[in-house]
């Protein structure tokens, strides 16, 4: 008996036919045409197709490159800061000195009258413990006495109190200058005010290294100018004139001319006695104030009148 072909009846009912179960295990499609070998012509491409390219093997690209060594890595050093406390070129310029390296001791007006109000201070302490013993004896006359004689010397020993009441006020050398020499001006001189007004270097010199010796010094020099045209409590005037100097301005350092003019006191018409021309560098202190560097008579030149 013959066996039917299932394809017949598929015919027969119009659908589509079922493919041989054979053609399921084969390796190409039936009707396709090979493809292209990668080494060997390649076929057409159709318009509007596109291809993506396929990675080489790993032998084939490490056939090609060269191998490329591995860059070493490098530590860098962090960045420094910045010193924020580097002072920039202009202010090196403007102050080649710091004021804390010119001067030592800046005028202060304790340091100015403290060892006077020592003195003073004992001395009262003294005549109040002195009265209190009077009036409890009963001595009201010699009580008074002792009083007037006990103030007139308070006095006496608050003299340097009293001719140094205005305070030196230096914002240019000049007036330092003023202040410096002004305060030689007196019956006595307030040699106290002037070692205060001098930088360090002009508190050092072969004439002097120490207050004492600083005061010892001009009291010679009164001496030498005086000479036999004044008595020795005769004051001497001394007056600072034809200042020059450069702008002080922003500099912690400058040199200055000046001409110092000594008169006695009570004979200014009759001119004066010298007059010496001399240069003296001034140094800023912290409290922007000008110190002299030399504490010294200018050592220029004398042009003394005799009388």
């Amino acid at each position: 008996m013959p066996i039917d072909d299932p394809r017949d009846e598929t015919e027969k009912r119009g659908e589509p036919e079922i493919a041989a179960a054979e053609l399921l295990f084969r390796d190409q499609p039936v009707g396709s045409k090979p493809a292209a070998s990668v080494t060997g012509a390649s076929a057409p491409v159709a318009a509007g197709e596109t291809f993506e390219l396929a990675d080489a093997p790993d032998d084939e690209a490490g056939a090609s490159d060269p191998p490329v060594a591995p860059i070493p890595t490098v530590d860098r050093p962090a960045p420094r800061a910045r010193e924020s406390a580097r002072p920039t070129p202009r202010a090196r310029e403007s102050y080649p000195i710091e004021p804390e390296a010119a001067v030592d001791e800046v005028w202060s007006r304790g340091a100015e009258w403290g060892p006077n109000l020592v003195v003073v201070g004992g001395w009262l302490a003294g005549l109040g413990l002195v009265l209190y013993f009077l009036m409890g004896w009963e001595w009201y006359w010699l009580a008074f006495l002792v009083l007037m004689l006990g103030g007139l010397g308070a006095m006496v020993l608050s003299y340097p109190i009293f001719i140094t009441l205005e305070r030196p006020v230096r914002m240019t050398p000049e007036q330092a200058l003023k202040d410096f020499y002004g305060a030689l001006s007196h019956h006595l001189p307030h040699y106290r005010r002037m070692w205060l007004l001098l930088a360090r270097s002009g508190r050092l010199s072969s004439s002097f290294g120490s207050f004492e010796g600083f005061k010892a010094y001009w009291d010679e020099k009164l001496q030498t100018i005086k000479g036999s045209r004044a008595g020795r409590w005769t004051p001497l005037v001394f007056e600072v004139e034809g200042y020059r100097g450069d702008k002080s301005a922003g500099k912690s350092q400058v040199e200055v001319k000046f001409t110092l003019k000594i008169y006695i006191r009570g004979k200014r018409q009759d001119g004066p006695i010298a007059s010496i021309p001399g240069q003296v560098s001034m140094a800023r202190g912290p409290d922007k104030m000008w110190y002299l560097e030399s504490g010294t008579l200018p050592h220029s030149q004398r042009e003394s009148r005799s009388t």
